[in-house]
């Protein structure tokens, strides 16, 4: 009877396990993918424009007509390969940083009339130190860099693309669009074709996730079933253990009288044997799993474990209702 517990536990451990390392999983490629979609959402659009106007006529359009959407341009030049504008009405979530003192652009950033960048890995030639300051050297202009981008071997960029703020109040705010891929985040559908009628121009719906799921072979509905499958493992282990609560436990062998009758208790061992489980399982996957949210792994095994104790609560039930009959 120790023994089929001991199994019980050990079968516990591994459905913790696997759903630790799923939520890592999905975690790891969600942050694969902001890296690779350069601080996109999944679905976004883009606009080749036939309009002749410039950056700061586009920008007043997009403040009149979206104010209350977080929307979010990059300017992508047709001749300057490795050169980004970047624009939005919101603070943007940072992307990942190669440095701890490296930030991400804020809207105060394309509010100003001072420019500002961030460089990729591989923006060397460009940057130039004076003072023990590190600036990016444009034409004949030195702009002062803010952040550097964590090294991604899948960018679609590559590891030298630069990133520069622009603005309506901003030099860069009088080149014309036509000379940029204009790449649009934060409108719906009914928003896009408005903007689209507005450009006069080519337009296109990119959905990343579905792209990149299927070059990475990635399939959601596979982790889900896998989630659900380790899921079904715990509740079965805790019905088990419920069976297996009738049967006495050898105590003499546990130190103190007050845990000895403590443990004499069957559903106190369980909660005890499984608390122990969930947190040893929690605490070790992070020191070899990626995370980018802790919160969401501690949540993930509360809920499942408070799943267990009432499965093992009803089936105590059942067979107590079975035994009266």
């Amino acid at each position: 009877m120790k023994l089929k517990r001991l199994i019980l536990l050990i079968i516990s451990f591994v459905a913790f396990l696997g759903l630790g390392m799923i939520l890592s999983r999905q975690q790891s490629q969600r942050a694969d993918q902001v890296l690779n979609n350069n601080g996109l959402s999944s679905t976004y659009y883009v606009f080749k424009s036939k309009k002749k106007h410039n950056i700061k006529q586009l920008l007043n359009y997009v403040n009149k007509n979206f104010a209350h959407d977080k929307v979010q341009i990059h300017f992508e030049s047709d001749y300057i390969p490795d050169r980004v504008l970047i624009w939005a009405n919101y603070n943007l979530k940072s992307q990942p940083l190669a440095k701890g003192s490296s930030r991400y652009f804020t809207k105060s950033d394309f509010d100003g009339s001072i420019p500002f960048a961030v460089i990729s890995a591989d923006t060397k030639s460009k940057v130039v130190t004076l003072q023990n300051n590190h600036y990016l050297k444009e034409n004949n202009d030195y702009v002062t860099i803010i952040g550097e981008l964590k090294r991604n071997n899948e960018s679609q960029n590559g590891q030298a693309v630069y990133y520069l703020s622009t603005g309506i109040n901003q030099p860069t705010a009088k080149e014309s669009i036509t000379n940029y891929k204009i790449v649009v985040d934060g409108l719906n559908k009914n928003e896009a074709n408005s903007m689209h009628a507005y450009l006069k121009g080519n337009m296109q719906t990119k959905d990343f996730s579905k792209t990149y799921n299927r070059q990475h072979g990635i399939s959601p509905t596979k982790k889900l079933i896998a989630a659900i499958l380790c899921v079904v493992i715990t509740l079965v282990v805790a019905a088990i253990a419920a069976v297996l609560a009738e049967n006495p436990v050898n105590l003499k062998f546990v130190p103190g009288k007050i845990w000895a009758h403590l443990l004499a208790d069957s559903g106190l061992r369980f909660f005890l044997a499984n608390g122990i489980v969930v947190l040893l399982t929690s605490l070790g996957l992070q020191t070899w799993k990626f995370y980018s949210n802790h919160s969401q792994l501690y949540i993930l095994f509360l809920v499942v474990f408070a799943m267990q104790i009432i499965t093992y609560v009803l089936m105590l039930l059942a067979i107590k209702i079975k035994k009266e009959k």
